[in-house]
């Protein structure tokens, strides 16, 4: 009998996590064999996802940068990686992180696990010091899809790619935005994108419009397509945004469980987002009865899976957040395509868009070389400059990346002939501009963007003439303006994040109801118009404060300690703090009261010494409570369509009201600590607001650097995680932070307030009791604001004063 022919090594059965490089196919392995070494990978995942979401702390601070490089190489030691195994990481161009699979809950945490950044981290100095310059790193994926045989594991196989004719592939676009949200949102520039990055003989794309899924595997069974592309909003964007937008009768057909065949039943959004566990990553589509049905990753793939049968999209691309954990490994565990490229958390959705459409170009020009496609347009994208941020691309295939020759031959042959029939590249700049159509003063007063995108492209940008751009603002006579000359020097110029027109202070006192004005925006390249519109814009009140995902987080601009009540609040304390002290001498010194030698790393500080700072707020908190007699009233009308909108009363308004809401009531008591220079914090809630204080800046200090152990602070399984929604801001951590946040109250270094108890004449110690309460639950928590860290941002206080009208 004939021997068997062992298997090439990138073809061996996967019994742990490998990362492989060029020169080792089989790759390095990791510990997560047995139980105990699985919970170990499951703990650092956990860590490294939550503090990964919240990068936006940290990300600024090179010494905590270079901490957490420290921390991600002890995290690989402890995977069982030791110093020769990552120095011969830090050798590599590419690296591949293998993973097996046989069933969903076996090895998740492998595949949530972000490993772009952890290997990067790892070895960042060692590839800065590289004697032939700095040698970037570029993360692909393997998902080993295993199933038994005769009692034995074994990789399913792959059978090879056999491409059509360009006139016959079949490219499918599926739009997953819900109809409730198209006049926020619009995938309408996207499609535009991805069309334009086929090759003249490509049809262009076929467009499901937020299809049921029912229609959406009836698609793919009759026209399976070679490319598929999902554009819109995941389970936990989608939700959160419906949520906002139509409010607590907002309803959403969603599964009991997350077995595939669970049943699903229409249940109110908020009650859904109430339990985290039951929030999965997935998609929304189109339910039966006409409400958005969230299908949740496994369930997706096995539907799309059994609809395209042997013939799975050789790509699926997933311009959605939350996608690289679950759905994209899924849909390839599934046999639903074989390759799946999505994103780890948030990620800016122009620079998506381009890294997509840029992909697809590469794909087209290196023969199908998915590959070195990705490793091209991952290194495109660092160069830019706005992709400082931009590890949580993550790009999965169902094979080995370090193929054998005959397929290096094959890839070699089809590029050459790509080369070949290659176009002329242009210098024609294109224009993608999609301005908001409402805006806060407060975006403004913190020159932030007019425009949800203001991008210009251009194939040879070296080629390519100035482009002049102009932006106005018209109210009134009152015009604000904007001009720039732009030398393209990239493919990609983002203006997004530069243009802005901010308002005079008289303009902003004057603007008690919302106005409506206009936008113009012109585009020229020499005497040629690329772009010329005219925008309808809403300028809403400056008092005006909008509670959603892209103005919530300019309540900071709403904490006013220069208005002239809190000033008199701040003076008329001065008594409570001296006899609460049993000091004549006390004064409002903040910190100071706590000495630095009483400030040693890694150990407790005395509690009397904190008391000091407690005793200050209290103070503030007798004069509230005592002389100025404060009730409870509902907010001034908004006069605006939308449920995330509230007028608030400054702190002036509130004293000559003797009245206030409950977030009027938070920001006046955050504006007095943040005059005696205790740091304050807003928490917001389900329909609430409290505030609190840190204790001490060395407490706010540990919460910013995040160099703790964080495993305990997210929630996850095979099936989602409730670290899903990443911190936008460095100073507002969302629902994500809960279990963070109630640690460091639970250890006495952060304090809520329940202010509304001003209003029912309640003591101090029952208020800090009541925050304490407020905060008690998940389901009721949203965000917490911190308000130095937002000054530190300069998000500063708005221009306002008390109308006397």
């Amino acid at each position: 009998m004939g021997q068997t022919r062992p298997l090439p090594e990138h073809e061996q059965l996967l019994d742990a996590v490998h990362i492989a490089s060029p020169g080792d196919p089989l790759g390095l392995t990791l510990a997560s064999v047995d139980q105990r070494s699985r919970q170990s990978m499951a703990q650092q995942a956990l860590r490294w996802t939550y503090v990964l979401r919240s990068r936006q702390r940290w990300l600024r601070d090179a010494k905590v940068r270079d901490q957490h490089q420290a921390d991600a190489a002890e995290t690989l030691r402890i995977l069982g990686l030791g110093p020769a195994e990552l120095q011969a990481l830090g050798e590599a161009d590419t690296l591949v992180v293998r993973v097996p699979y046989t069933h969903e809950a076996i090895c998740w945490e492998g595949r949530i696990f972000p490993w772009e950044y952890v290997l990067a981290a790892a070895t960042r100095e060692q590839r800065r010091a590289a004697a032939d310059g700095p040698k970037p790193l570029t993360v692909i994926r393997e998902l080993q899809v295993q199933h038994e045989v005769e009692g034995a594991w074994q990789p399913v196989p792959r059978a090879a790619v056999v491409f059509p004719a360009w006139k016959d592939f079949r490219v499918l676009f599926v739009n997953a935005l819900p109809t409730e949200l198209g006049e926020r949102w619009t995938v309408d520039a996207e499609l535009k994108n991805l069309a334009a990055a086929l090759p003249p003989d490509v049809p262009a794309p076929r467009v499901l419009n937020y299809p049921s899924l029912e229609e959406l595997t009836a698609e793919l069974s009759a026209r399976p397509p070679h490319l598929l592309h999902v554009a819109g909003m995941d389970s936990h964007q989608g939700l959160r945004e419906l949520g906002m937008l139509i409010g607590k009768t907002a309803l959403v057909e969603a599964p009991d469980s997350d077995a595939a065949d669970a049943p699903s039943r229409v249940q109110l959004i908020d009650d859904l987002l109430a339990d985290s566990r039951r929030v999965l990553d997935g998609l929304l589509l189109r339910g039966g009865n006409g409400y958005p049905r969230l299908v949740h990753a496994q369930a997706l793939a096995q539907a799309m899976a059994g609809a395209v049968g042997k013939t799975p999209p050789y790509l699926t691309t997933l311009n959605v957040w939350n996608s690289a954990a679950r759905l994209a490994p899924m849909l390839i565990a599934e046999g639903a395509t074989r390759a799946a490229l999505g994103f780890q958390d948030a990620f800016e959705d122009s620079l998506a868009e381009y890294a997509i459409t840029q992909l697809l170009r590469q794909l087209f020009a290196t023969g199908f070389d998915l590959p070195a496609a990705f490793a091209t347009v991952w290194e495109e994208v660092r160069a830019l400059p706005e992709s400082v941020d931009a590890t949580g691309v993550t790009l999965w295939l169902d094979g080995p990346v370090f193929v054998d020759p005959a397929t290096r031959t094959a890839h070699e042959a089809r590029r050459a002939m790509a080369a070949a029939e290659r176009k002329p590249t242009s210098s024609e700049v294109r224009c993608a501009i999609e301005p908001f159509p409402e805006l806060n003063y407060a975006v403004l007063h913190n020159a932030q963007p007019l425009f949800r995108r203001f991008v210009l492209s251009c194939d040879a940008p070296e080629q390519a003439e100035p482009v002049d751009v102009e932006v106005s603002v018209h109210m009134g006579a009152e015009e604000a303006r904007y001009e720039r000359r732009v030398v393209m020097q990239f493919e990609r110029e983002n203006l997004t994040k530069d243009i802005h027109v901010p308002l005079t202070a008289d303009v902003a006192r004057g603007v008690h109801e919302a106005i409506n004005t206009s936008l113009q925006v012109r585009v020229r390249q020499g005497s040629k118009v690329l772009y010329h519109d005219s925008h309808r814009l809403r300028l809403l009140p400056v008092d005006q404060w909008r509670d959603n995902r892209r103005d919530g987080q300019w309540l900071p601009s709403f904490v006013l300690p220069r208005d002239p009540a809190v000033v008199g609040a701040v003076s008329q304390s001065q008594r409570y703090n001296r006899v609460l002290r049993d000091d004549p001498t006390a004064g409002f010194e903040g910190y100071q009261c706590v000495p630095d030698s009483a400030v040693t790393p890694g150990a407790r500080i005395d509690e009397e010494l904190l008391l000091g700072v407690d005793r200050q707020v209290e103070a503030i908190w007798a004069t509230l409570l005592h002389d100025w007699q404060l009730g409870y009233i509902n907010p001034p009308p908004s006069y605006s369509k939308q449920l995330d909108s509230q007028r608030l009363r400054m702190p002036s308004t509130v004293l000559a009201d003797r009245a206030g809401t409950c977030i009027d009531l938070a920001l006046l008591f955050a504006a007095c600590l943040e005059l005696v220079d205790i740091y304050p914090v807003v928490f917001l809630l389900e329909g609430h607001a409290l505030p609190g204080w840190w204790r001490h800046p060395s407490f706010r200090e540990e919460y910013m650097q995040m160099t703790g152990n964080y495993s305990g602070a997210v929630q996850a399984d095979a099936s989602g995680s409730s670290a899903a929604n990443a911190q936008a801001v460095p100073w507002h951590a969302g629902r994500a932070s809960w279990d963070e946040v109630r640690g460091l109250i639970l250890d006495r270094k952060l304090v809520p307030i329940e202010t509304v108890r001003l209003t029912e004449h309640c003591g101090f110690v029952e208020a800090i009791e009541a925050g304490v309460e407020a905060l008690g639950d998940r389901a009721d928590y949203d965000s917490m604001l911190d308000i130095i860290t937002a000054r530190q941002r300069q998000i500063t206080p708005l221009p306002l004063l008390r109308d006397e009208r």
